[in-house]
């Protein structure tokens, strides 16, 4: 059975409406592509900007299913 991460198209964080944008990114493995909610593309720029900056591993996602 495969599992999948549901994102919801847009969410509200304290009255403001936050949409859903992907990114892509290169590895040397290929090409990948990422998701962040921001209020604007623009705002969605400058949140991978500081991602670039200061993204750092945190470990994997796994099921709380038995």
């Amino acid at each position: 059975m495969t599992k999948a991460v549901v994102l919801q198209l847009a969410v509200e964080v304290e009255g403001k409406s936050w949409r859903l944008y992907t990114y892509d990114f290169q590895t040397p493995d290929g090409l990948f592509v990422g998701y962040l909610y921001a209020i604007s593309a623009e705002h969605a720029v400058a949140l991978i900007e500081d991602m670039k900056e200061s993204a750092v591993y945190s470990g994997e996602i796994i099921s709380g299913d038995a």
